[in-house]
């Protein structure tokens, strides 16, 4: 079994305990009641991409996760502040993920409270709409986590189901088919590298998949590509990508030099003209 498969398979055993405890009824009533009552204001980040992408700036979406077990929310939220104030993020995502946290979307909620200007995503593995409902319940503007390799003919209506809610929910995708296909269906968000992820160790490599597949996109269509290093976020930036994630391994490599990494990430996103 493949770390992927178990994952997703942890995150069945959990869901299954939820809605068996919850029972099938109130689930019905639960999506509904979120779909009457969708998020306003709806769609932060991807108005926020449309809003910098024609000045040529690109929306940098900050990884908030964890440093160490012990640390708290508290702690996570004066960490996304500094993402903020000292980094130059314009956007933040948290883990929510029970490997990644023992507190759940509480994180999500304490760093929301913490820079209430400022769209925060969920990242979690998203199987089931019920995990969409909770994250819009809890005040988040979207979800990262649909992954079309995961949720296979489930992707377009995990998609839609989070767009009637007001929620921004890129789906990532791995290859062109998987474009094709869900363009089809309507998707108009997609991310790349950010979940699933590339494991090849080529130097460029990661790159290259973006590069391709960004080319790939629909006329009109939304892009976040996950970065590890300023090279792959110079490169996914000439590319064409609306948005990057930075990921936790690049916030790593500069400790709590914030305001370092933010001036790289400047540098390093700027295009010329």
């Amino acid at each position: 079994m493949s770390a992927l498969e178990a994952t997703i398979r942890r995150k069945q055993r959990e869901l299954e305990a939820s809605i068996r405890d919850m029972g099938m009824e109130a689930l019905d009533e639960r999506l509904q009641s979120a779909t009457a009552m969708p998020l306003r204001p709806a769609y932060r980040l991807s108005t926020l991409i449309a809003e910098n992408v024609p000045m040529g700036r690109a929306v940098l979406v900050y990884e908030v996760a964890r440093p160490t077990p012990e640390t708290t929310s508290a702690e996570l939220a004066e960490l996304a502040k500094a993402y903020v104030q000292l980094g130059g993020a314009s956007a933040l995502v948290v883990r929510t993920d029970s490997a990644d946290t023992p507190s759940g979307l509480r994180d999500l909620f304490t760093v929301q409270q913490a820079v209430p200007k400022v769209p925060v995503l969920a990242r979690d593995w998203l199987i089931h709409p019920l995990q969409v409902c909770e994250i819009k319940e809890s005040g988040a503007a979207g979800a990262l986590g649909i992954i079309n390799q995961v949720t296979g003919r489930g992707t377009g209506v995990m998609s839609s189901f989070s767009a009637a809610l007001g929620l921004d929910s890129p789906v990532e995708v791995v290859n062109a088919k998987e474009v094709e296909e869900l363009s089809k269906q309507g998707v108009v968000f997609y991310a790349i590298n950010v979940s699933v992820g590339l494991s090849v160790a080529i130097p460029g490599f990661a790159n290259k998949i973006a590069h391709g597949l960004l080319g790939t996109l629909p006329f009109g269509a939304i892009s976040l590509v996950g970065v590890r290093s300023l090279e792959e976020a110079s490169a996914a930036r000439q590319s064409g990508a609306d948005a990057l994630l930075v990921k936790a391994e690049l916030l790593a490599s500069y400790g709590k030099d914030v305001r370092a990494l933010g001036n790289a990430l400047e540098y390093a996103v700027t295009l010329d003209d």
